[in-house]
C-alpha cells in the first residue's frame, strides 16, 4: 500500500495521544482524572481519523480502469481497421 508522509497535524496528534496514554499509566482506573484523560484520547483519535486523506473508492477505480482499457483497445483496433462513429458510443461517460 502507498505510504504517504504524515502531515504536521497528524504528527502532533500522535504525540498528544502518546502523551495522554503515558499519563494513563500513572493514574488509577477509578479516578475522575482517568476518565477525563480517556475522553481526551477519544477526541484526539477522532480528530486524527478526520485528518486522513480521502481515497478514491474501488468502484470509481474499476470504472476508470475499464474505460482506459476500452480506449486503448479501440485505438489499437483503429490502427488496423477503419472504425465507425457508432463504436465510440460504447465508452462510458461520467455522470454529473
Amino acid at each position: 500500500m502507498l505510504k504517504l508522509p504524515k502531515s504536521e497535524i497528524a504528527t502532533k496528534l500522535d504525540a498528544e495521544i502518546l502523551s495522554a496514554l503515558r499519563k494513563l499509566d500513572t493514574l488509577e482506573s477509578d479516578s475522575k482524572e482517568y476518565g477525563e484523560v480517556v475522553d481526551r484520547i477519544a477526541k484526539l483519535h477522532e480528530l486524527k481519523t478526520k485528518e486522513r486523506p480521502k481515497f478514491v473508492s474501488a468502484d470509481t477505480a474499476v470504472t476508470v480502469a475499464a474505460n482506459l482499457i476500452g480506449i486503448y483497445w479501440l485505438t489499437t483496433y483503429e490502427r488496423e481497421r477503419p472504425i465507425t462513429s457508432k463504436v465510440i458510443n460504447f465508452i462510458l461517460k461520467p455522470r454529473s
